[in-house]
């Protein structure tokens, strides 16, 4: 026997409408997430962390970060003034940069950086003791001052003070000629050319063992792993470019390199006494044990470099302030301190100018004391010589001449600065913090990194929105109709037109029972009846909507708090990762954001 089905109960089914719980919702949008992370573009991801973490360092990181040691550091610039005012052409002798080196040597700096990539000879025909069929360029211009350039190095050498040079693109198909009339006098380090880094020019990374192009061009993979890695004496023999007799994978670049020897052996006990941060695990083994340098390599190249870099400029304060004959101060460089505020007001007003509601004042100059090449020749009447200043510094000597490419532009500086800066920011987030550098990956473990820190973010604020949800339509339940919801179809346009005035007039009425929130308040607080203190259906309608509306503006409030709470505390001080991902934490957060609205203003509950 078949049972007659009730048409009433037929059609009150066919109007129900499903509806997702919320928790399932929430674990929805979390997968939703973890999709986005796993297949969307490498190319659309680094975007999107290069952007993030500018933005960071602009608005928040550049005041927070101290860059304690950057007085540590000093930086000679060899640029157009210094060649006029040296009376001397492009490409620059080997002799000015002698003459510019033996100044600063008799400063006495703990170590010099040279990033100038010396090239060829340039003389008739190659000294004595050159290799037999060395290539040599038919079209030079002549310089026979290189001799005067090697003799300034031995000077440095039998002083103990270490020089780095700057190798250039070591590949198999240049030769390096002058490489090997300098390399037994100073250490090579693979130079700036050399790295694929994606955000080289705007010195947000630091590739501190960079690529290099073409280097197993020559050989295959089982010649590669016989040979011995390139060290300084291996580099130092064959400094004419020629490395087919080890391994390329052993060269480092130069902060790095100058961070081993200061923190390593005889020198350690020094650097830990001026407050540097020497690390262990970032010591490079012996390169004689070629399995266990690899494996070294392996974990430091496992956290990749991001730069800190602080917003403040060069302070000259400590230096003897220097006049002209007309008794107005000369400044040492191109810039000069300015007035300095707290870091949290510095960041209330980048973010304000972020927004356009305020003007940022332009950042003009690095944070490290400057001098030009012309001036470490300079001796004034009441400074007396400004490269006294750099005794015990480590010194980087660089270029910053118009028309070359060798220019970075930081996120916390305005202007385009010169390349040999950014060695000296990798160096000094080396000595300040050691193996706390930011990277997306953390010191503590290489399963806790960014992409891991932004699933657990979106978490907390899914969990934090569905939470407030809950408690919002348990406290204020959704009122029925009052009477039964007509429905008509309708165009486009009239669709717009009735919306906007609708929600306009919604609005206006919610604008008019401002001044009876305290009392709705009360009568919810209290638990009342709302009939028997004059409240009609309106009226606790339009309260239910005040409410939601408070609802919405502080889990705007909170997740904005989290995202930020996330990214200076937890990654940026506490597990030393680059805060890359919060605005992809904010974007994935606004997934939930609109239902989540929908759902406190749902007429029906």
């Amino acid at each position: 026997m078949v049972e007659e089905s009730d048409p009433g109960a037929a059609e009150e089914r066919a109007v129900k409408v499903l509806r997702l719980r919320p928790f399932w919702w929430g674990v929805i949008n979390v997968l939703i997430a973890v999709a986005v992370l796993c297949v969307e573009p490498e190319s659309i991801a680094n975007a999107v962390d290069d952007y993030s973490y500018a933005v960071f360092g602009k608005t928040v990181g550049g005041p927070i970060y101290r860059g304690k040691s950057t007085d540590d550091i000093g930086v000679v610039l060899l640029d157009d003034e210094s060649l006029a005012g040296l009376k001397s052409s492009w490409p620059a002798v080997y002799g000015l940069h002698a003459e510019v080196l033996r100044k600063l040597l008799t400063a006495a700096p703990k170590a010099v950086f040279i990033d100038f990539t010396f090239r060829d000879r340039r003389t008739e025909a190659p000294p004595t003791g050159g290799e037999p069929g060395e290539w040599l360029p038919e079209r030079y211009v002549r310089d026979d001052s290189l001799m005067m350039l090697v003799n300034t190095l031995q000077m440095y050498q039998m002083m103990g003070i270490p020089v780095y040079l700057q190798a250039g693109a070591l590949n198999f198909y240049q030769h390096h000629a002058v490489l090997s009339e300098l390399a037994p006098y100073v250490t090579l380090v693979a130079g700036w050319g050399d790295a694929r880094g994606r955000a080289d020019v705007r010195a947000l990374t630091y590739p501190m063992f960079p690529e290099l192009r073409n280097a197993d061009d020559s050989y295959g993979a089982s010649d590669v792993a016989n040979l011995p890695l390139c060290d300084d004496a291996r580099m130092r023999s064959t400094g004419n470019g020629n490395l087919r007799g080890c391994d390329v994978a052993g060269i480092t670049a130069a902060a790095p390199t100058i961070y081993q020897h200061l923190c390593s052996k005889a020198e350690r006990a020094a650097s830990l006494e001026r407050g540097w941060t020497c690390d262990e695990s970032l010591l490079m083994p012996s390169k004689d044990d070629k399995a266990g340098w690899l494996t070294w390599k392996q974990e430091v190249t496992g956290r990749p470099m991001w730069l800190s870099w602080p917003d403040k400029q060069a302070d000259y304060t400590s230096w003897t302030k220097a006049y002209d004959q007309q008794g107005n101060v000369v400044r040492p460089y191109e810039c000069w301190q300015d007035t300095e505020q707290s870091a949290v007001m510095r960041s209330i007003r980048n973010l304000l100018a972020l927004f356009g509601i305020t003007q940022q004042p332009e950042v003009k100059c690095a944070p490290f004391q400057t001098i030009s090449a012309e001036q470490v020749f300079r001796e004034t009447p009441s400074a007396g010589r400004w490269v006294d200043n750099f005794k015990g510094r480590i010194v980087m000597y660089g270029q910053n001449l118009q028309g070359f490419q060798d220019i970075v532009r930081p996120p916390t500086i305005d202007v385009d600065i010169p390349g040999v800066f950014i060695h000296a920011m990798a160096l000094e987030n080396l000595l300040s913090n050691g193996e706390g550098y930011l990277s997306h990956r953390s010191t503590f473990s290489n399963w806790l990194n960014a992409d891991l820190i932004e699933i657990a973010t979106l978490v907390v604020i899914l969990t934090l929105r569905f939470g407030l949800g809950w408690i919002a339509r348990k406290s204020f339940p959704a009122i029925p109709h009052a009477k039964p919801v007509t429905e008509k179809e309708c165009g486009l346009c009239e669709y717009v037109v009735g919306m906007c005035a609708s929600k306009f007039a919604a609005l206006m009425r919610m604008v008019r029972f401002l001044p009876s929130i305290p009392g709705a308040v009360f009568v919810w607080w209290t638990g009342k009846n709302s009939s028997s203190t004059g409240f009609d259906r309106e009226s606790r309608q339009l309260a239910r909507n005040w409410f939601m509306f408070g609802i919405c503006v502080l889990d705007l409030v909170v997740s904005v708090v989290i995202v930020t709470f996330g990214a200076i505390v937890i990654e940026f001080w506490v597990l030393a990762i680059a805060p890359v991902n919060w605005m992809a934490v904010i974007g994935l957060g606004m997934l939930s954001y609109i239902p989540f609205v929908r759902s406190l203003f749902a007429d029906e509950a």
